[in-house]
């Protein structure tokens, strides 16, 4: 089973599939329709806020259980009846009337997101292996901005082709459950102590449920990486559920909907190209390199952000804003990439390290949508510079990432000096 089995483009097809579908359109159309809306729906920008969070609200109670749960039952299983309850949620949005449905529908989003998503990484653990890993994780985390590329350019005009969103979340529903119905039919599972990607140091009788909890929750590496995630990825999320009120709304740019999606579609058409070029060339030169080449990204990329928000030219704002696409390519999936390699993490333990990862990054995604939906409506003037300076909570992650190479390169060096102690002892 540890051998490469070609079966596993067609479960990265799969995994493709459903964050392109979920994570990339549907989430991103959700933020692009956001003020229309709220306008629709009548709601305040309190209520919109909470609307914005709902769903990282519903992930935050959940994804530590649903990540455990990926150690000890069937991942297909678990993926596919998740993503189905996505598909089920997505087609009533449609039909929802008033701020509490809302609010609920979001909110049990989120519970299945919980599940689906740590899933789809699980499932390249068990279907790749080291080598492979970070181009796995490049084509399953370039499948979200392709999606959210896709919304937009075309989401608006495909609105207003169905006649309004309410057609186009029961399209979209109804489209996700044909996916479903096709992974139920043809994905193969594979259990844990089968996974491409294995650790050494774990034996099957250190992998019961209070263990694996246990033995995550110990690993001082696991929430330096799970804290750098947290910081990096939930200012993107952020940004991105609240930046385009910001584009539409603030005096200063008060652009339209469909040309405010051009600013974060050029930064998906770099992303979903830099997630996958970016660790096979990393790879030509030397995996020992994928460390330095995050940390260069995680400074630049806010750097990037904060120059375009602050220009008011949208020319600009489109450059910058790839540019930092092209950086996204290192440090998005550095931290995770990072943690499912670590000796304590990898196979057999990676999803309930996987369900804490997650957890720590939507109790961060829940505060930093709070946060920020707070900045731009105490400064509704100025929504572009309070946007702007909370893109400086990203410099946090590559801070985290250098300390973490620090540690991890004084254990090798530990574990070196005693393997020659050993050895000279013997002799």
């Amino acid at each position: 089973m540890n051998e490469k089995n070609p079966f596993r483009w067609v479960m990265l097809m799969f995994i493709f599939l459903f964050y392109f579908t979920i994570l990339g359109f549907t989430n991103q159309t959700f933020n692009i329709l956001l003020a229309t809306i709220t306008e629709d729906m009548g709601w305040t920008a309190t209520q919109r806020t909470a609307i914005a969070g709902a769903m990282s609200s519903g992930m935050i109670w959940f994804v530590f259980a649903a990540g455990t749960m990926l150690d000890r039952f069937s991942v297909k299983k678990i993926l596919g009846s998740a993503v189905l309850l996505s598909a089920v949620l997505i087609f009533i949005r449609g039909r929802a009337e008033n701020f509490t449905i809302w609010f609920a529908i979001m909110f049990l989003f989120g519970v299945a997101s919980a599940f689906y998503m740590p899933a789809c990484t699980k499932m390249i653990g068990l279907w790749f292996d080291s080598k492979e890993l970070p181009f796995a994780n490049g084509v399953l985390t370039a499948a979200s901005p392709i999606g959210q590329l896709t919304a937009n350019l075309l989401g608006v005009r495909i609105m207003y082709a169905l006649g309004g969103w309410e057609t186009l979340y029961t399209l979209m529903g109804t489209g996700i459950v044909l996916i479903v119905f096709f992974f139920f039919i043809i994905a193969k599972d594979r259990k844990s102590e089968d996974a491409a990607l294995t650790s050494t140091i774990m034996e099957n009788a250190d992998l019961s449920f209070w263990k694996n909890i246990g033995g995550i929750l110990k690993v001082p590496m696991v929430w330096v990486y799970c804290i750098a995630n947290m910081f990096f990825l939930g200012s993107i999320y952020a940004g991105g559920a609240l930046g385009q009120v910001v584009y539409q709304t603030d005096p200063r740019w008060m652009l339209d909907r469909a040309v405010s999606g051009r600013i974060p579609a050029a930064n998906n058409m770099a992303s979903m190209v830099a997630y996958i070029v970016v660790p096979l060339i990393i790879a030509k030169v030397g995996s020992k390199h994928y460390r330095k080449a995050a940390i260069v990204a995680g400074f630049l990329a806010p750097v990037c952000f904060m120059i375009g928000i602050r220009s008011f030219d949208i020319r600009v704002a489109f450059t910058t804003y790839a540019l930092a696409g092209v950086l996204y390519g290192a440090i998005v999936p550095a931290s995770k990439v990072l943690m499912l390699q670590l000796p304590e993490v990898r196979g057999q333990r990676a999803g309930t390290a996987l369900g804490v990862y997650v957890t720590i990054e939507r109790i961060g995604i829940t505060a930093m949508i709070s946060l920020l939906g707070g900045m731009i409506a105490a400064n509704p003037d100025t929504m572009a510079n309070s946007l702007a300076n909370f893109f400086t909570l990203q410099f946090v992650a590559p801070i985290l990432i250098i300390i973490g190479g620090l540690v991890e390169r004084r254990r090798a060096n530990t574990v070196v000096t005693a393997t020659a102690e050993a050895k000279a002892t013997a002799n």
